[in-house]
């Protein structure tokens, strides 16, 4: 086995398109194959923003990962990886497509000196979750409360609690309902992606969207870290 010593690996954890369609149907229920090409444009851009990163990239979706629940699963990744000699862990989703590789670079300039990095989402989950090894307990990892609002809550009360020397990336919203998908179509209209969603989605969908430009600017405001990046 080729051993990774004191690197960083970026790692993509996702589900594949077709399953994702299946569990986020964002373009109604009879548009299936529609999500499923959505969730392959997301793919895409995630991977091509991670290989810019300048590290290792290992994708995983449903068909590589081990265990019964998305806890299991995630921690087991996060294992596998430091089994194979990486030091520091950085992982990314799928859905998040204000992600840039400048995002990715400063987490990856923290763990240099850091134990942990984390990109709050607007739903309080994250996006973004970076581990040094000797930060990583499988135990409290697994216990960690997957999937819900008070995910990024939790990971900086332990961070705090466990005097880990941690850094926070600025707050980016999840795509995971159809307004959340409308709400970024209409703060980035020149995207490929925007114009696909806007395509796509019926017009009495667009009109139950009532936002202005001033709250899609705030919601989807650009900033860099809340906390600078590590010094040199």
């Amino acid at each position: 086995m080729r051993l990774h010593s004191n690197k960083t690996v970026l790692l993509v954890f996702s589900l594949s398109a077709r399953l994702e369609a299946e569990r986020k149907p964002l373009f109604g229920g009879q548009k299936r194959n529609v999500s499923k090409q959505f969730f392959n444009l997301l793919i895409s851009n995630t991977l091509k923003v991670a290989h810019k990163s300048g590290v290792d990239v290992v994708w995983l979706d449903e068909t590589q990962q081990q265990g019964d629940t998305f806890a299991e699963r995630y921690t087991n990744a996060y294992k596998s990886l430091y089994a194979q000699g990486y030091t520091n862990v950085v992982s990314i989703g799928n859905d998040t497509p204000n992600l840039t590789a400048k995002h990715i670079q400063y987490a990856i300039e923290a763990l240099a000196t850091k134990q942990v990095v984390f990109g709050p989402s607007k739903d309080g989950g994250i996006y973004l979750l970076g581990l040094n090894k000797a930060a990583f307990n499988e135990h409290t990892f697994k216990n960690l409360p997957w999937l819900t609002s008070g995910l990024a809550t939790e990971i900086n009360a332990l961070a705090v609690a466990n005097t880990e020397s941690y850094t926070v990336l600025e707050t980016l919203v999840d795509i995971d309902t159809t307004k959340s998908v409308l709400h970024f179509a209409y703060a980035n209209p020149t995207t490929v992606l925007s114009s696909f969603i806007l395509k796509h989605i019926h017009k009495t969908e667009h009109t139950a969207i009532k936002i202005t430009t001033s709250v899609v600017s705030s919601f989807y405001a650009s900033s860099f870290l809340r906390r600078g990046p590590p010094s040199a």
